[in-house]
C-alpha cells in the first residue's frame, strides 16, 4: 500500500517541476486535477496472456532504433518526458531488479517498457501472483513524436525475447478496458484473455479482485 506521506512526497517533487516549465497558474491546474483523484478512483482492466514457448513475430520499426535493457545511467533520458517522482520511481524499481527496456533513436529516447518476474505491491503498485516461468510486462510509453511508427511493437517484442531467453515461459500484461487500441495491438501479438482486474482506491486503500481467478 501506498501510505499518504509517500503520496505527498510525490506531489511535491511533480509540483516543483510543474511551476518550473509551466508557471503557478498550470502547477495550479494540474494540482486540481490531482487531487481531486485522490479520495477515489476505479479502472477495469483485462488481464491478457501469452505463451512464450512459440515464435515471437519479428517486426521492424519504420524509424531504425537502438534496443537494449536500461541501466541506472539512463534515468536522465527521462527528464522531461515524466515527472520528477516517476523518474524517482524508476530508480527505485531498477533497484528492486525490475527490467526497464529503451528504444533509443540516437541518443534521444523513443519508447520504454517494463518486465518483472516477481510483482510486490510495495514495488510495482499492483497485487498479482506470478507462477514461476511468469513475467509480467507493464508500463510501455512512447514519446509522441514518435508513435504510429511501429517503435513500440519492437521494443514490446525486443523485452519478450530477452525475458524468453532467461527461461521465461509466459507473459501477462493488463490493458484498461477504455484502452482500445492497446487491446487491438496486444491481440495481434498472440494475446489472449484470461481474466478481468477491478480496481478501487479509496483514499490511500487498493483494492484488487480478479473475477475468474485463471492466472
Amino acid at each position: 500500500m501506498i501510505h499518504a506521506w509517500e503520496v505527498f512526497k510525490r506531489l511535491s517533487y511533480d509540483w516543483k517541476e510543474k511551476i518550473q516549465r509551466e508557471g503557478w497558474r498550470g502547477a495550479s491546474r494540474w494540482l486540481i486535477e490531482v487531487l481531486a483523484l485522490l479520495p477515489y478512483r476505479h479502472i477495469e482492466y483485462i488481464v491478457f496472456v501469452r505463451s512464450l514457448r512459440e515464435p515471437l513475430p519479428v517486426v521492424t520499426p519504420r524509424l531504425p532504433v537502438t534496443l537494449r535493457p536500461a541501466t541506472e545511467a539512463d534515468l536522465t533520458r527521462f527528464q522531461g518526458l515524466v515527472p520528477p517522482s516517476e523518474i524517482r520511481y524508476f530508480s527505485q524499481r531498477l533497484a528492486h531488479a525490475r527490467h526497464c527496456f529503451l528504444a533509443l533513436d540516437g541518443e534521444q529516447l523513443a519508447a520504454y517498457c517494463w518486465a518483472t518476474t516477481q510483482v510486490e505491491s510495495h514495488v510495482d503498485n499492483l497485487e498479482l501472483k506470478l507462477q514461476p516461468g511468469d513475467v509480467y510486462v507493464d508500463d510501455a510509453f512512447t514519446v509522441p513524436a514518435y508513435r504510429r511508427q511501429g517503435i513500440q511493437t519492437a521494443v514490446h517484442l525486443y523485452r519478450l525475447q530477452y525475458m524468453k531467453d532467461r527461461g521465461c515461459q509466459r507473459a501477462i500484461l493488463i490493458v484498461s478496458e477504455d484502452n482500445v487500441a492497446s487491446q487491438q495491438l496486444v491481440r495481434k501479438l498472440g494475446y489472449q484473455e484470461i481474466d478481468r482486474l477491478s480496481f478501487r482506491r479509496i483514499l490511500w486503500k487498493r483494492i484488487y479482485h480478479y473475477h475468474s481467478g485463471k492466472l
